[in-house]
């Protein structure tokens, strides 16, 4: 199991339920690999310090969208970070060479392994984190954890 990427785009807020995107290139939309259905981890940041760590199965345009149209429905309330900020950098890693069976749960001990490296490094939660989950982690989950907060220069409150 390793990581591709990150592809890295820029996300302004246009209002708490509308944003834009430039990609890479300067494209103005999410392009191949992040598209696609596919194992991913993604970090939302902000003038280079961590706000949000995330893992979707789903093309980032669909959990984009998700996360701000997010209005409680389902206890759900989205990006907190769209509320208060009006742009952010998002960081997008596929998850390679990992199962069918295996990915939800790989992802999951990343995503926590990520929030556990700010708290125990840098002192302080992911400023916009509003959600986890936990699973018993390998080295292989660590490993990876630690490629993305390397990433990182602080924890955004």
């Amino acid at each position: 199991m390793h990581l591709k990427g990150p592809y890295i785009y820029e996300i302004s807020v246009e209002s708490n339920s509308e944003y834009s995107v430039v990609g890479p290139s300067k494209e103005s939309n999410f392009t191949a690999p992040v598209t696609q259905r596919r194992p991913k981890i993604y970090a939302f940041a902000h003038e280079g310090a961590l706000i949000y760590i995330g893992q979707t199965v789903q093309g980032m345009s669909a959990r984009m969208r998700l996360g701000f149209k997010a209005n409680g429905t389902g206890g759900y309330w989205g990006y907190s970070w769209r509320n208060s900020l009006k742009n952010a950098d998002l960081y997008v890693w596929c998850l390679e060479d990992v199962s069918d069976e295996e990915e939800v749960e790989a992802l999951e001990c990343i995503e926590s392994e990520v929030v556990f490296l700010c708290r125990s490094r840098l002192g302080q939660w992911p400023g916009h984190q509003t959600e986890i989950h936990f699973h018993q982690t390998e080295p292989r989950h660590r490993n990876l954890a630690e490629e993305i907060f390397l990433n990182f220069n602080s924890v955004g409150a």
